[in-house]
């Protein structure tokens, strides 16, 4: 049996230029089975082409893999479309799927899944994998729906696995193995932990996993990330859901960087504000261990939106934690999430003020996102503010609800203003990304600087409207552009 899993082409336009990496989930799925099959995954979501890779490619393979997160959920249906025309079966996995699962089943969309994975996947693959061999449909294997009939079986969920029952990812399955990187740095990404037990009620994670917190042995994480350098990193994305929760640890893990010889690379993860201004001594062990860029789960300034979004006292932390950060030539990143059922203008404008207070590096100003399953949307459906269901604009960056005060177009419209404002002289003056990584600022600010200039004489001449620019950029979901 030949296997090929695919990485979803749709992106995020405006992160894809800052950073692009590999997917790891399919290579730990790779890892897997590669001793019952033929393996392959294709990361093909820096390709302008990639129907044409795939209709090119697929022909070979017996079974095609697919995942999707709501947003990406459609074109993975037309990738299915082109795998069942050339005899091939189909299976799904991630988020969407997973939630989805009895909305799938019962659609049209079924005709082109024939099998779904659902929650963590790497036991049920193999499972799925080992039926499928032995020439028998996967009845009783855990977190696995099939059809039977006319129907789509959906069996009982899989327990999570140990971290021990965990296999290192299979790097060697990768068919395309250039162009991912962060910033100019190639990159690759190596999990410490999977699980998180806050609740956040905009989030899936709790949803896929429950809330739990499984931690990996700092020994495999050293592998992983010798492993990762191997095959040609020379930086390292930590993806985990939120690995500050056990912050003495993380602590444990830089300090096992430093004494591998691996400080030569560069580091980036996500965390919590709470978790990061906790303690200093972590930040400063951060530092030392080579981190250069963190994501700050920050989400409102305002306590009102922090106690909605379920994220308890957020901000509180914020300044604290980018100081801490920036003392130690971190990069910063912060969620900051607007739209939310009472914000007026002036709330959104409140998390622009508090990023430009803080010197955040690349704030995101999210926009509250009803993502399917999630207490949030039960919550937004109740009170009658959401406005669109259509999942292709799920991606975090595009108004899809209305506020009591404002509509999805007056969010959407604020929120592209704060992104065009905000990268400014001032801007230019204070962000760490020119003196970290200057060959990527300059080669951005060579590729802008035209773009930014004709859209200001335009507008000085009358030719074009801020509002045509901001219709423009919606058309082209490249969101955080505007105009200065």
């Amino acid at each position: 049996m030949k296997i090929l899993l695919l990485s979803s082409p749709v992106v995020q336009q405006d992160f894809d230029r800052i950073a692009r990496l590999p997917n790891l989930g399919l290579a730990s799925l790779a890892a897997h089975v590669k001793d019952l099959c033929t393996i392959h995954v294709a990361d093909i979501h820096g390709m302008k082409n990639y129907r044409e890779y795939v209709r090119k490619i697929v022909n070979s393979y017996d079974l095609v893999g697919f995942t999707a997160m709501s947003f990406q959920y459609q074109e993975a249906l037309r990738l299915a479309s082109i795998a069942k025309e050339s005899g091939a079966k189909t299976v799904f996995g991630g988020y969407h799927p997973t939630l989805a699962c009895e909305e799938i089943g019962q659609s049209e969309d079924a005709k082109l899944i024939d099998y779904i994975v659902r929650g963590e996947g790497e036991a049920s693959f193999r499972e799925l994998v080992e039926a499928l061999l032995a020439g028998k449909e996967p009845k009783g294997v855990m977190g696995v729906s099939y059809h039977m009939g006319e129907t789509m079986v959906h069996n009982r969920p899989r327990p999570l696995l140990r971290v021990e029952e965990i296999e290192m990812p299979d790097r060697d399955a990768r068919l395309i193995t250039k162009g991912f990187y962060s910033f100019d740095v190639p990159i690759d990404s190596v999990e410490t932990s999977r699980g998180c037990t806050q609740g956040c009620k905009f989030c899936s994670i709790n949803l896929m996993y429950g809330r739990n917190f499984r931690k990996f042995p700092i020994q495999r994480v050293i592998a992983d990330i010798q492993d990762a350098e191997e095959h040609g990193a020379g930086s390292i994305f930590f993806p985990d859901d939120n690995i500050t929760l056990d912050v003495r640890r993380l602590e444990q893990l830089c300090q096992a960087i430093i004494d591998a010889g691996l400080t030569h690379l560069r580091y980036k993860t996500q965390a919590s504000a709470s978790g990061i201004a906790s303690s200093k001594r972590l930040v400063d062990k951060m530092g030392e261990a080579g981190f250069d860029g963190v994501f700050l789960g920050v989400e409102s300034v305002n306590k009102r939106n922090l106690q909605f979004l379920g994220k308890g006292r957020m901000s509180d932390d914020a300044e604290r934690a980018v100081q801490y950060l920036h003392d130690n030539d971190i990069i910063v990143s912060t969620g900051l999430i607007g739209g939310n059922p009472d914000d007026d203008a002036e709330d959104l404008w409140e998390n622009f003020h508090l990023a430009r207070r803080l010197k955040v590096d690349f704030p995101i100003f999210y926009i509250n996102t009803p993502y399917p399953k999630t207490q949030m949307r039960a919550e937004l459906e109740e009170m009658g503010l959401i406005t669109r269901n259509d999942f292709t604009k799920y991606d975090g960056l595009h108004a899809n609800l209305r506020t009591k005060h404002l509509s999805d177009e007056e969010v959407q419209y604020i929120t592209w203003e704060m992104n065009a404002r905000y990268y400014d002289f001032e801007w230019l003056r204070y962000n760490k990304v020119k003196r970290i990584y200057p060959r990527w600022f300059a080669n951005e600010l060579k590729r802008l600087a035209p773009f930014y200039a004709k859209r200001k004489l335009d507008l000085a001449l009358g030719r074009r409207t801020r509002q045509d620019f901001f219709l423009e950029d919606l058309k082209s979901g490249e969101l955080c552009k505007g105009v200065t």
